[in-house]
């Protein structure tokens, strides 16, 4: 299970290789990790280039993602 986006994109090789897994810019990709945030436009393209990783998965990033910039922001 992943924890944040940075555990997903390094448990998935680092930036270069989700890049090229998903078609996305290396740039993006460290844009999603700067931002700790998988854009929702790009989850059809991870789901397919990463059949492992399910709906669920994301939105359990995304909610992880939520709790931690609210504890911030407190």
């Amino acid at each position: 299970m992943f924890t944040s986006v940075s555990d997903f994109i390094e448990q998935k090789g680092g930036n270069s290789a989700v890049a090229s897994a998903t078609g996305y810019a290396k740039g993006a990709v460290g844009l999603w990790r700067h931002r700790n945030r998988l854009p929702r436009t790009a989850w059809p393209e991870i789901m397919k280039a990463y059949p492992d990783v399910t709906l669920d998965d994301l939105l359990r990033i995304e909610a992880a993602n939520d709790d931690v910039a609210s504890e911030r922001a407190a």
